[in-house]
């Protein structure tokens, strides 16, 4: 079974958080619910960060 993606915590150094995003530290920025760090700037770019969406996802009921 996949693990959940984590939050990564907006006092992690952007180059860091950069390197686990797979973008420059410049597209980094905080995700909209819960202001943990996520791909916010750029191509790709997204408001909320993996952990919520992943979260989102888990929440939905199965049919």
């Amino acid at each position: 079974m996949d693990e959940m993606p984590q939050r990564i915590d907006p006092s992690m150094d952007r180059a860091a958080a950069a390197l686990l995003l797979g973008c420059t530290p410049d597209q980094v920025g905080y995700c909209a619910r819960c202001r943990g760090l996520t791909r916010r700037y750029g191509p790709d770019a997204q408001l909320v960060c993996r952990a919520c969406r992943a979260a989102e996802g888990a929440e939905e009921p199965s049919g």
